[in-house]
């Protein structure tokens, strides 16, 4: 339930806070949060301050309450925590070396390889991200014109690149 934003009243030392804050703030969109519990303080209507900042009257209302339940130090961050992978570090490990050393030619081997062993569904783009942040990346096998080597010629020399 949030909390009448008219009724609640700033003293001075809680606007000096703000000022504080909001001066030291370096990102931009942090110091719009203070700007718009100044602008409260001073008795400036929220349609207004929603007018003039470009956010909702919902967003300045739960900064307020944020601000009034958790204190000014928690409108210092935007708290986003990052989604938890399916897989452990171990697994993704697993993967990263398995994918050296069979190199697939596209995503869809490595999601099938992790359905299989780990029974978890990835999209390609999940997968590449996964292989991107353990420096790899799914290499595409190019066409040469003219006869190709025999396949033994091709695992000879797909040896020796790996080493």
């Amino acid at each position: 339930m949030l909390i009448d934003i008219s009724k609640y009243k700033f003293n001075e030392d809680e606007i000096a806070k703000l000022h504080t804050h909001r001066d030291s703030q370096s990102d931009v969109r942090l110091k719009i949060r203070y700007i718009a519990l100044l602008m409260i303080a001073e008795g400036v209507e929220l349609k207004t301050i929603a007018s003039v900042i470009g956010k909702s009257i919902k967003t300045i209302e739960n900064w307020h309450f944020q601000y009034v339940t958790k204190g000014i130090d928690s409108l210092n961050s935007f708290q986003y925590k990052p989604k938890q992978s399916y897989l452990t570090s171990e697994q993704i490990d697993q993967v990263a070396s398995w994918v050296k050393k069979t190199n697939p030619g596209k995503t869809k081997e490595v999601r099938e390889y992790i359905k299989d062993h780990f029974e978890v569904a990835y999209t390609n783009e999940a997968v590449r991200k996964l292989l991107k942040k353990k420096g790899l990346k799914i290499l595409r096998p190019k066409v040469v014109p003219g006869n190709p080597p025999s396949e033994e010629a091709q695992k000879k020399t797909s040896k020796n690149i790996s080493k």
